[in-house]
């Protein structure tokens, strides 16, 4: 019985917090001008991923990073593509959460219409969970403090009694 709650309590301690507290990457084109593209790194729950890395590869070399810098303190990022095709571009926070868009540029780079194509894409380890799934964790969390508490007290008090009969 002592085990079983010892091990309910660590890993509600070790799962919980991980999986309630864990939240997504939100990546969008919001491309004002057809010539500057601009995009926007953030999480989930609506904050900015301020001072992010970004990485930008070129269609025609993927595998090469063409330009690296940090987005903004809004997560914005701005770059001017010099060809027509699929750009990548990749942010990570320094914390874990990475966030990744294919920006595809047509009818001639910087000049004419462009429209794209969003790939947003969230790192498993730091996916959003489902309501039910964080509200049955948060409870088993608490009860398990409880349990953890009460029978804590209980060691306590028979401890106690065993110092008093001495």
């Amino acid at each position: 019985m002592k085990c079983l709650v010892v091990c309910s309590f660590l890993a509600a301690a070790v799962f919980s917090p991980a999986a309630v507290f864990a939240h997504g990457v939100d990546v969008s084109d919001v491309t004002g001008r057809t010539d500057v593209r601009t995009v926007k790194f953030g999480y989930t729950d609506g904050e900015p991923m301020l001072f992010a890395k970004v990485k930008v590869y070129s269609p025609s070399r993927p595998d090469v990073t063409v330009q690296e810098t940090i987005a903004d303190r809004d997560g914005y990022f701005n770059f001017i593509p010099f060809e027509d095709g699929d750009w990548r571009l990749t942010a990570e926070d320094g914390m874990g959460h990475k966030g990744e868009i294919i920006v595809t540029v047509a009818g001639g780079a910087g000049q004419g219409a462009a429209k794209t194509k969003e790939e947003a894409h969230a790192p498993a380890s730091a996916g959003t969970l489902p309501m039910y799934i964080a509200i049955v964790l948060g409870l088993s969390l608490i009860c398990n403090v409880f349990a953890f508490w009460y029978l804590a007290g209980r060691k306590l008090k028979k401890v106690g009694a065993d110092y008093a009969h001495k």
